[in-house]
């Protein structure tokens, strides 16, 4: 797990959902259609995608709680095609089944024994974790996704640490990919942090500014504070997923 710790990912969790709901209240039932800032989907993708992860990592809850093997997703080949047809439902259906998916997530964060945390459960991707890396897991869905609805949220509004996580383990995934270029990050917000990306041996392209934007432009977020961060420099980031 990141050097955030579990508490704290329990908080963002709690904190991302909140602001969530927010953001769908605000949305309301005939703008949850939108267009979202993922090329190709609607916020309704957005969000049934959102619904569908609750749902996965409930699973991962159970399996820690039961013991018994219950897979993120029962059908990985049907992922996309299932976040395809949840997105054309009518706009109630789609932001009832979000609201409905997060809080059954909470309910079984919230009801988990403390001894199941350390169970070890498999990610969707075949990594073997704990159950308490759940929580981070949920985090940087629901956080990174909120700025794709594109309601004008972004990650200037993402508290400071969570930013700072992102930061470490987002340069740390990029930094590592083959075709990263050598580049130093260097936030102007955070007194003597830097993230080095790409090979070593060569001098690295030092990119100064703010640590959210430095964070979106990681994520591959088209933001006005990501395009801010990217217009400083020539690097070319290679995708983070």
């Amino acid at each position: 797990m990141a050097e955030h710790g579990f508490a704290r990912a329990l908080g963002w969790v709690h904190e991302g959902s909140a602001l969530l709901h927010k953001r769908l209240d605000e949305l309301g039932d005939t703008a949850a259609g939108g267009a979202s800032l993922l090329p190709g989907w609607s916020r309704a993708h957005v969000l049934t995608h959102l619904a569908r992860n609750a749902d996965a990592l409930v699973n991962l809850l159970t399996w820690a709680r039961t013991g018994v093997e219950t897979p993120m997703y029962a059908d990985p080949q049907r992922r996309l095609a299932d976040i395809e047809e949840g997105a054309g439902r009518p706009a109630p259906a789609v932001l009832a089944d979000v609201r409905d998916a997060d809080a059954r997530l909470l309910a079984a964060v919230d009801a988990l024994p403390a001894e199941a945390w350390q169970a070890t459960v498999r990610s969707a991707l075949g990594r073997t974790v704990p159950a308490s890396e759940v929580p981070w897991m949920r985090t940087r869905e629901v956080w990174v996704h909120l700025v794709d609805l594109g309601t004008g949220d972004d990650t200037d509004a993402f508290p400071d640490d969570l930013v700072d996580a992102l930061l470490a383990e987002v340069s740390a995934t990029v930094g590592a990919k083959e075709d990263c270029p050598a580049v130093l990050l260097r936030p102007t917000d955070r007194d003597g942090a830097a993230y080095r990306l790409g090979p070593d041996g060569s001098g690295p392209e030092v990119v100064a500014a703010p640590a959210a934007g430095l964070c979106a432009w990681l994520l591959g977020r088209d933001t006005e504070a990501a395009r801010a961060a990217r217009a400083t420099t020539r690097a070319v980031l290679p995708r983070w997923l």
